[in-house]
């Protein structure tokens, strides 16, 4: 009996080893190799940023705004978008960055599709977790499984040599192939409710208005299939705590339909490096973003 014990413990032991030391080796290649966890490292050890615009949201605005075309015009912007992210998310992502750095940037622009993305949703992206300043680690916290869909990236970068020269420049992921549109035009109007009635939208508000910062949220271009008919607007946006932001609906059809963006995504409504440059530029012309551009 005694033997059988010991063998089980040093079983045990041996187990428990090899899951530390895999664990640990695959947590040092995401750390190294992954967009998003290079990304979240580089944007919590920057000395003095001077961003004047912050972009947020989840992995549709990570590819589909242009922040390196943003600053060549004078407008100098950071991408902060991770891939997963919930509105929750973004609002921790902002705090940290405002209460960490004395420059305060004069816009955030979260940039989500009302169509595709849930609005209400309380978990914290993995890659901001596990970084957050104070965040207690527990057994959710191995790497193994809290970064799964990261070994699936690194895998992908081993066998598409296109995924694996993928660039990303200022934050911004750029894709260079190419998908066209086959969907087809549904009769869709834009959720302004949805919008209103988001407790984490409220609160990036809040945010923004006690640093100064004007917040705009932006319904971002999916294909065909995700576009509305309502008017771009901007709308003001009324939230239950008192705050306001305004709302541009750039999923419009008819707006879509004039960048001319069929043939410039990446595969499932992700903008690849073309249709982010002709969406970034659009974005810029209808929006306050074009006064800095006018001082410049």
């Amino acid at each position: 009996m005694k033997k059988f014990i010991l063998k089980a413990v040093y079983f045990g032991l041996f187990f428990l080893l090899f899951s530390v030391i895999v664990n640990g080796v695959f947590l040092a290649l995401i750390v190294k190799t992954d967009w998003d966890f290079v990304k979240r490292l580089e944007s919590l050890r920057w000395e003095d940023p001077r961003y004047e615009v912050l972009i947020l949201g989840t992995s549709l605005s990570e590819y589909g705004i242009d922040t390196e075309l943003m600053t060549s015009k004078g407008i100098p912007s950071f991408n902060l978008s991770v891939v997963g992210s919930s509105i929750k998310t973004n609002y921790v992502q902002l705090e940290e960055y405002l209460t960490r750095y004395p420059h305060k940037p004069l816009y955030v622009i979260l940039a989500i599709n009302s169509y595709l993305e849930e609005f209400n949703q309380e978990g914290i992206q993995p890659v901001i977790e596990f970084t957050m300043k104070g965040h207690r680690y527990g057994f959710k916290d191995v790497p193994i499984s809290k970064f799964n869909w990261c070994g699936m990236e690194l895998l992908k970068k081993l066998i598409r040599p296109h995924y694996r020269k993928m660039k990303v420049a200022l934050g911004q992921k750029r894709n260079t192939t190419s998908e066209y549109d086959h969907s087809e035009f549904q009769e869709l109007y834009l959720n302004i409710e949805k919008y209103e009635t988001a407790p984490w939208l409220a609160e990036i508000a809040r945010l923004c208005d006690e640093y100064g910062v004007t917040f705009i949220a932006v319904d971002i271009p999916g294909v065909k299939e995700t576009q509305n008919l309502s008017d771009v607007g901007p709308y003001l946006l009324h939230f239950a705590n008192g705050h306001t932001a305004y709302l541009y609906n750039f999923n419009e059809q008819d707006f879509c339909t004039g960048l001319g963006i069929e043939e410039d995504w990446g595969g499932l409504s992700h903008l690849n490096k073309n249709g982010a440059r002709k969406f970034t530029e659009a974005m810029i012309n209808r929006t306050p973003l074009s006064d800095l551009v006018s001082v410049n």
